[in-house]
């Protein structure tokens, strides 16, 4: 019999930790969340009769952007493992999702900086990229989650409040 409790014991699982859980769902939802901040951020009007200041603030606005999602990619990378299944699933996704998006925006911006002298391209470039950007759904990943243990764990954590699609 002691060896049936032992092992028993040898073998359970232990019991999660609710604050550690809670806490890092936490930071997730306030990386994804910062950097929404920045996507919200409505980008330059363009005056056509000024292509060098479109230029600038176009490049300003991109840089930006590119920043913002390089940086949350690589703070989420920083994060360690989850202390909870599927978590680490949904930090990779994000991560992903933020690399995926980032890619076509610097791009842009390169090609931006060998126009100098062609508003025109600068103007079709900001045509192109800002309704990528305004469509960008950086909570995607994590609502994709629903129903899983980061939900249950993000549900707790005052930082995922402000990602609505937690909330579905």
């Amino acid at each position: 019999m002691a060896g049936v409790l032992l092992a028993t014991a040898c073998s359970a699982a232990p019991e999660p930790d609710p604050a550690a859980n809670s806490a890092w769902a936490d930071r997730l939802c306030a990386i994804v969340a910062d950097v929404d901040v920045v996507l919200v951020q409505a980008p330059p009007s363009i005056d056509p009769g000024d292509p060098a200041v479109v230029q600038t603030e176009f490049r300003a606005y991109l840089d930006r952007v590119v920043a913002a999602l390089g940086s949350a990619a690589t703070a989420i990378g920083a994060m360690g493992p989850a202390p909870f299944p599927d978590g680490d699933r949904v930090a990779h996704a994000a991560v992903d999702a933020l690399r995926l998006l980032r890619a076509p925006l610097a791009e842009a911006g390169t090609a931006m900086a060998e126009w100098p002298d062609a508003p025109d391209r600068v103007a079709a470039a900001l045509g192109e990229v800002a309704p990528k950007v305004a469509a960008l759904d950086l909570a995607e990943p994590l609502a994709g989650a629903v129903g899983t243990d980061f939900t249950r764990w993000a549900e707790r954590a005052p930082q995922c409040a402000r990602i609505p699609a937690l909330r579905r």
